[in-house]
């Protein structure tokens, strides 16, 4: 009898280990080398393919020659078909898929190939922050000094929206040094992947710069080069209207061409995230009347949404009001902030 269990005993276990070996996806690369394990997706030219000898692995997408599931896989192509079915033996650089719902199985190129058992894309991601900065100093030296700047974006497939603003303060010995605050907010609607279309408007005022208030309402277009969790790069340009009321000088107003760059990105292993945001208008009736405003430092995350910035502001007005004092504003400043992500 023990002889008869044990005998039942290693035919089950060895039923297991073949089946398990039967049933393994199989990835075989360019260079010959055949790995197995289960297919869990492939994004952003990546395939992730987990083994019970080392865990996860990550494979670039480029060095694949085949791929082989034995559970039925969803594909994504690069014009945004999407099929799901059981794939099939074909030669090397391309997959077969068994939909079953059509008349014969469909074939495509493996450079063709988006992704595979894609992430589920929620239909609003948003992206929220907000920093601060406060000074309040007391004995033979007296300072009040606030910066405030938040944003908040909201991505759905093919639209973008965004908002934000900044408020500065400072006085010294209760004198006011620097006041001044913006707000902007910007539209775009995706044409594709990567081409956009946009709408954006932005409203300043700066005490020292005789700014009562700066307005601009501008449309164009923008390609993003980048959108990933990691890193992101957008260029646009357009045209613009710019209003500028001064406390001193006569007002002014005249068509623009504007521009902007944001880019920003993790590096090691997201310990710090790399920030530069630009924006610029010239006049087109004359071209030596002309500002920029820019953004740019480190953002190092600290604890669930807490943040620490190092920031550098400079702004140019080439030809500012009279009352004026100097044609650029610069800032570096530390930043304690709250940053949400879905």
């Amino acid at each position: 009898m023990k002889k008869t269990l044990t005998l039942l005993l290693i035919m089950i276990t060895v039923a297991f280990l073949i089946a398990e070996n039967i049933l393994a996806d199989e990835v075989r690369l360019k260079n010959g080398d055949k790995l197995t394990g289960q297919v869990v997706r492939m994004e952003e030219e990546k395939l992730v393919l987990k083994t019970t000898y080392a865990g996860e692995i990550t494979i670039v997408w480029e060095e694949v020659a085949s791929v082989m599931a034995d559970d039925p896989v969803k594909i994504v192509l690069k014009d945004e078909t999407a099929l799901e079915g059981n794939t099939a033996p074909i030669e090397d650089g391309k997959m077969k898929l068994d939909t079953g719902k059509l008349e014969s199985p469909a074939s495509f190129s493996l450079a063709d190939v988006k992704a595979i058992n894609p992430k589920p894309v929620k239909p609003v991601k948003i992206a929220a922050r907000v920093n601060a900065r406060v000074v309040n100093q007391r004995g033979n030296t007296i300072q009040d000094n606030y910066y405030f700047d938040g944003e908040f974006v909201a991505r759905t497939e093919k639209n973008r929206y965004t908002l934000g603003g900044e408020l500065a303060n400072e006085k010294a010995d209760g004198e006011t040094t620097s006041e001044s605050w913006l707000t902007y907010g910007n539209y775009s609607h995706f044409l594709d992947e990567k081409w956009y279309l946009y709408a954006n408007t932005l409203l300043e005022n700066d005490k020292f710069k005789d700014l009562n208030l700066r307005t601009t309402l501008g449309a164009g277009g923008g390609y993003q080069i980048f959108e990933t969790p990691l890193l992101n790069l957008s260029i646009s340009a357009g045209v613009a209207m710019v209003d500028e009321n001064f406390d001193v000088a006569e007002d002014n107003d005249y068509p623009a061409g504007s521009w902007s760059v944001n880019y920003d990105q993790y590096l090691f292993e997201k310990f710090v995230q790399l920030f530069h945001v630009q924006t610029g208008y010239v006049s087109l009736e004359d071209a030596n009347d002309w500002f920029i405003k820019t953004r740019t430092g480190f953002r190092f995350p600290i604890y669930k949404g807490l943040t620490a910035t190092l920031q550098y502001n400079f702004d140019w007005d080439n030809q500012p009001s009279a009352a004026a004092e100097t044609e650029e504003d610069t800032k570096f400043i530390f930043l304690l902030g709250y940053e949400f992500k879905n």
